[in-house]
């Protein structure tokens, strides 16, 4: 990937695109974009492989708006965090796979009330790199309760027409987010710690 934003950032900073004082954040940009196109892929390659692939773009437009709202815990590597997306996905793919009928709406209303107490509880949760000021705290409070809020609703809508299996996703979104919330919470204590 390195070699790859050097060539990007070549062409930029020779195009006359870039300038030198805001390399930096250039490129960090267009890592976070390139790592999230990567990503994107991987899960869709797994979600065609594995025949899920309503489920995993319900699961990934719920989750993206979630994350984006709530933020919580984040890989330090680039393998780190394709290695636990990965793995998240997989946790919801296998849930939609074994996790069928009634089970599936007792699953996803149990998940879905215990991510909704943790979002609601400690979101946002920032990161030492990007640390919110207090007009932030309250704009993102706000988008990721308003996002819960919405994706409560869509899951209740889901289980009403008795479309377990996509109420299960946008339920294992709420509580994925719940739970990284409450590792980047922890790892922020850990890091204020050392």
């Amino acid at each position: 990937m390195e070699k790859l934003l050097d060539a990007i950032m070549n062409r930029l900073l020779t195009g006359g695109f870039v300038n030198d004082d805001n390399a930096e954040i250039v490129r960090f940009g267009l890592e976070l974009v390139i790592m999230k196109g990567l990503i994107s892929a991987a899960m869709l390659a797994v979600a065609a492989a594995t025949h899920s692939a309503a489920e995993v773009l319900v699961f990934i437009a719920v989750y993206a708006a979630l994350r984006g709202c709530c933020g919580g815990y984040h890989a330090n590597t680039r393998g780190a965090c394709l290695f636990s997306s990965m793995l998240i996905l997989l946790a919801v793919i296998s849930s939609v796979k074994f996790i069928q009928g009634r089970a599936a709406l007792f699953t996803s209303m149990a998940i879905l009330c215990f991510g909704a107490v943790l979002v609601l509880t400690f979101a946002p949760v920032d990161t030492p790199n990007k640390p919110f000021d207090a007009v932030e705290r309250a704009v993102f409070r706000k988008r990721a309760v308003a996002v819960s809020a919405a994706s409560l609703f869509l899951s209740a809508t889901l289980a009403f027409c008795k479309l377990y299996t996509f109420s299960l996703t946008v339920s294992a979104a709420v509580f994925f987010t719940g739970i990284l919330l409450v590792a980047g919470r922890l790892t922020n204590k850990k890091g204020a710690v050392t």
